[in-house]
Parts: C-alpha cells; sequence; structure tokens
C-alpha cells in the first residue's frame, strides 16, 4: 500500500476489534457512497469533540510516529485497532488543524467541544490527524486497512482464530462486491497484502505473540 494516505478509522471503541459494529458502520457507508460529517449524517453536536460535526477526522499515515501529549496519535488511538478506509492524499483536500494541548483537568471535554465547533480554526490535540469538510468521496477510495493483530478471541484456538479473521475479510470483501467499491485489504501493521496465505501466516504469528 502507498504511504501517501489519510486513514479513517471507522470504530475503534475498545483494544479488541469489534466485527458487528464495524460491518454495520461499513455498510452504512458504502450504501452513501462517501464518508460523511456528523451533521450530514444528522447527528447531533453533543458527542463532538475537535473536528465538530462538520468535519471529518483522518490520520496522515505519513505522520504516524510524530508523538504528542504522552505519546499518543490518531494512528496509535484509532487506526491500529480498526477497520480503516485509505485515501490517497492527493485526492483528498485536507485542512492541517491547528495543534494544542489542553490539559485533561475540569473541563476539558467542554473545552474542545467548544474548538470543534469554532468557524474560524480548526484545532488538534494529534499530531498526526487532517480533518475534510463535509464528505469524501468512495470513489477516491484505494484500500482498506485491518488490525489483523487485534482480530483475537481469548476462547478460541489458534485455528479458530484464523478461520474467524478469514471470514471477517470474506464478509468485508463481500460488503465491497454489493455495493461495487472493491479495492485490496491490508494489514495495517505490516501492509502485507491480505491474500488467504499471507492472513494465515500474520494470525499464525500474532496469536503466538499475542500479549
Amino acid at each position: 500500500m502507498d504511504n501517501k494516505v489519510y486513514l479513517h478509522g471507522i470504530y475503534a471503541r475498545s483494544d479488541e476489534y469489534d466485527s458487528r459494529s464495524t460491518l454495520n458502520i461499513l455498510k452504512h457507508i458504502l450504501k452513501d457512497n462517501a464518508l460523511l460529517s456528523s451533521r450530514l449524517q444528522r447527528k447531533s453536536d453533543n458527542q463532538s469533540l475537535f473536528n465538530g460535526i462538520d468535519y471529518i477526522s483522518l490520520c496522515d499515515y505519513e505522520k504516524r510516529k510524530e508523538k504528542f501529549n504522552s505519546n499518543y496519535n490518531s494512528y496509535e488511538g484509532y487506526i491500529r485497532y480498526s477497520l480503516s478506509l485509505a485515501f490517497p492524499k492527493n485526492k483528498v483536500d485536507a485542512i492541517i488543524p491547528q495543534l494544542i494541548e489542553i490539559e485533561k483537568i475540569g473541563n476539558y471535554y467542554n473545552k474542545m467541544r467548544e474548538l470543534g465547533l469554532s468557524t474560524e480554526r480548526r484545532y488538534t490535540d494529534l499530531p498526526d490527524e487532517v480533518q475534510v469538510k463535509d464528505r469524501i468521496s468512495l470513489d477516491f477510495m484505494s484500500a482498506i486497512t485491518l488490525p489483523i493483530s487485534k482480530m483475537k478471541n481469548p476462547f478460541l484456538n489458534e485455528d479458530k482464530t484464523v478461520y474467524m479473521v478469514l471470514k471477517e475479510i470474506e464478509k468485508v470483501n463481500k460488503l465491497l462486491l454489493k455495493y461495487k467499491h472493491l479495492v485490496p485489504l491490508y494489514d495495517i501493521d505490516t501492509l502485507e497484502k491480505l491474500d488467504e496465505s499471507t492472513t494465515k501466516k500474520l494470525v499464525k504469528y500474532y496469536y503466538k505473540n499475542r500479549g
């Protein structure tokens, strides 16, 4: 996969991959043929933070090693735990937000929300984040990444884990085929293309080295 991409993680709310939530969100994105801002999804601003309700947050993959605020960034916090959509950087009109540090005390989240709703300037506390206004057409999507190392179940043995991951990849590909958005799939940690042989190799490696 080309390194010059922006990545948008669609579900990263735990330290493990969530299949049901991920596939449900992916289906809606594919049906819309676009990534949409919260406003265009008809969501309220109650849960908005730095990206507000009119902007979509993405990770600049080339900046994935840049750290700020106790070694935190969007790549480590979101992309490595979720299915992510990849877009070539030269196809996306992205805004680089102003990087600021806000102490995580008192009204931290209220302050983030206030800045996120600003109409004058974009802000972030993540050095690898960029933002795009309103929508990003899936006509520009070039790939999907999966966090193979996070796709595990502590109650499954190695062979069943391999089967589970292969079935998940099959489900993702079926959705891509159904909505006519066939793009290659890659492992986010190695950027290896996920054919059956490579997937088995990676799952077995991650299974044996899981923490």
